[in-house]
């Protein structure tokens, strides 16, 4: 009996003693988010009805519900609801007890699929436009501290059945510490970067809300968009106005576009902010920036320079119908482009106002140069050694009248492109 009690306690030592060598097994990393990630995240509450590691580094989630307390909304809980989240690795090793250390990430892929708020979240996104839709994101990232550089390969958001906007670049010069991030963008140079767009119906129900907002038409708002990009275009090289007709080509296209536009900036050495003071040199969007504009929808003119169907004029917009009245910005659309004729004291005048903000004046033969603006409901006019003349502008059919704010003002006949050649 002593024998048998001898053996059973010697084989309990030998299984201690092999138990204490062997290391005990890692935490996946499902488990370690439950334990060191969670208990940080600011929610309420937060729950998921099924959950799987993936590997020692990742994690999935299913039906996600967040609950955002009052005190980070400033009003009252909100509700988060997501279809799933996938995270393919984290730097769990940086990001356990991060309210307490200076150490940036290293790392982080993950993904979130069918994002939902509650109503008072959808309802303030409807105000501006934007459709009750699930949100999908997803963010690929590394920071190689040893040479701060950090690298983006993925940074993207879209509305599901609407669009799409995707952003990936290369920082030189970021530091992996949290208390040096405010100084980056005096430390940190750009490398190259790729933005992306691809619109499946947001536009078109985005521009007419906001312009709505602003009490105004949408294709009034859309020219005030343009109309600084051909003003920005005047005397710049081939390759910045090419880039610019692109642009100037997909914002006039809202209402249904011709496929992505990918807006890409490759430098010929790492840009910095102190590099913009460079912008308004003729070829410095392309010869040091390196931009380069993508749209399948391109129109050669389309940001205020010439269009070749026009026979050397800026390309005009389409008169309106004749028993149409129009007033400010929706007015003035209809004009650019165009020139307007007519008796103002007493003497003939023809002014022709082109898309990059620049116009010309012809009295008698006298050509004078000058600038227009849009601003709000009015347009202004900028002549040399003259003061801005503001004036509110109505048109019905090809009569347009003008008045200022001491009411007042001539009327002028709207004549199609530049029969002047002004």
């Amino acid at each position: 009996m002593a024998r048998r009690g001898f053996w059973r306690t010697l084989v309990l030592l030998v299984g201690l003693s092999l138990f204490a060598t062997v290391p005990a097994q890692a935490q996946n990393g499902l488990q370690r988010f439950e334990k060191e990630i969670k208990p940080q995240l600011e929610f309420k509450s937060l729950t998921y009805d099924k959950a799987a590691p993936l590997g020692d580094k990742g994690f999935t989630l299913s039906n996600v519900v967040a609950v955002v307390p009052a005190s980070v909304t400033g009003g009252k809980d909100s509700t988060v609801k997501i279809e799933k989240v996938t995270v393919e690795e984290i730097d769990f090793d940086r990001m356990k007890d991060s309210g307490k250390k200076d150490e940036i990430p290293l790392f982080a892929k993950l993904k979130i699929e069918g994002m939902t708020g509650d109503d008072d979240l959808s309802g303030m996104l409807e105000s501006f436009g934007i459709p009750k839709a699930p949100v999908d994101l997803a963010l690929d990232y590394r920071l190689n501290a040893a040479d701060k550089v950090l690298t983006i390969s993925k940074l993207e958001m879209g509305l599901q059945g609407q669009g799409t906007l995707s952003l990936s670049l290369v920082l030189d010069g970021v530091s992996d510490k949290a208390s040096e991030a405010a100084g980056a963008k005096d430390t940190a140079s750009l490398r190259s970067a790729s933005l992306v767009y691809t619109d499946v119906g947001l536009l078109s129900q985005l521009v007419p809300a906001v312009a709505k907002q602003q009490g105004m038409a949408a294709d009034a708002m859309v020219a005030m968009a343009v109309a600084p990009i051909g003003a920005f275009a005047t005397g710049k090289g081939p390759g910045t106005v090419k880039a610019l007709d692109a642009l100037a080509s997909f914002i006039a296209d809202w209402k249904k576009p011709k496929g992505p536009i990918t807006i890409s900036v490759t430098p010929a050495k790492s840009a910095s902010i102190n590099d913009l003071d460079k912008i308004e040199q003729p070829n410095a969007l392309t010869d040091i920036f390196g931009l380069k504009i993508e749209y399948a929808g391109t129109r050669a003119g389309a940001a205020g320079g010439v269009a070749p169907s026009t026979g050397g004029q800026s390309a005009a917009a389409a008169a309106p119908p004749a028993d149409k009245t129009m007033t400010g910005a929706e007015a003035w659309l209809t004009i650019i482009g165009n020139t307007v004729t007519g008796k103002v004291d007493g003497e003939v005048i023809f002014e022709h106002y082109r898309k990059d903000g620049t116009l010309a004046l012809l009295e008698g033969s006298e050509i004078t140069k000058g600038k227009w603006s849009l601003e709000g409901e009015r347009v202004c006019f900028k002549y040399p050694d003259e003061d801005k003349d503001c004036q509110t502008i109505t048109r019905t059919g090809d009569e347009v009248t003008f008045k200022r704010k001491d009411k007042s003002g001539y009327k002028l006949k709207v004549l199609q492109g530049n029969p002047k050649n002004l």
